[in-house]
């Protein structure tokens, strides 16, 4: 199997039962201008019914990245609000 590195999706069209989904990646940066230049590297065309189950599993994957996120979250609240206890017992600790 080949690996392309891809930035960004650009765009996708749907025609005589396939599904073209197109790449760019990032040619150059303007951080004056808050821009970036994007050009075409890749194409990925599916036929219809492999583009539903691509859709399919891409949700899937969201979803868990999502899960991720929020349990992550979740643990560095924890750890804040435990190192926040800890801070003030700490400070009571050394007034008495």
């Amino acid at each position: 199997m080949k690996d392309i590195f891809v930035d960004r999706f650009l765009k996708s069209t749907a025609s005589q039962g396939v599904v073209r989904l197109d790449f760019g990646r990032v040619e150059s940066i303007d951080n004056d201008k808050n821009e970036i230049s994007v050009a075409p590297a890749a194409r990925v065309v599916l036929p219809m019914n492999g583009f539903v189950h691509f859709v399919d599993q891409a949700i899937q994957l969201r979803d868990q990245l999502l899960e991720q996120e929020k349990n992550n979250a979740k643990k560095t609240k924890k750890t804040e609000d435990s190192d926040l206890v800890s801070s003030e017992k700490k400070d009571t600790d050394s007034v008495h």
